[in-house]
């Protein structure tokens, strides 16, 4: 494998997805889910530390990168 293709992989999907809420302070590649009414979760990777708000939240493409769903 040459060194493009391994940049461009996602990261891992934690075992351990903590749940993204509001006034929490979310560090650099720290990992959250959010909902989806049909059913699972989306998973996202932060990329810009930040404490979170409305504003901030996922999928605000710049404090998080999409990774997938469970």
């Amino acid at each position: 494998m040459n060194s493009t293709t391994t940049s461009m992989r996602r990261p891992a999907i934690s075992a351990a997805t903590k749940i993204w809420v509001p006034n929490d302070y979310w560090s650099l590649y720290s990992q959250c889910c959010t909902w989806r009414p049909e059913g699972g979760v989306d998973v996202w990777e932060c990329i810009r530390p930040h404490h979170s708000t409305v504003n901030t939240a996922p999928p605000n493409s710049l404090y998080w990168q999409y990774l997938g769903r469970r």
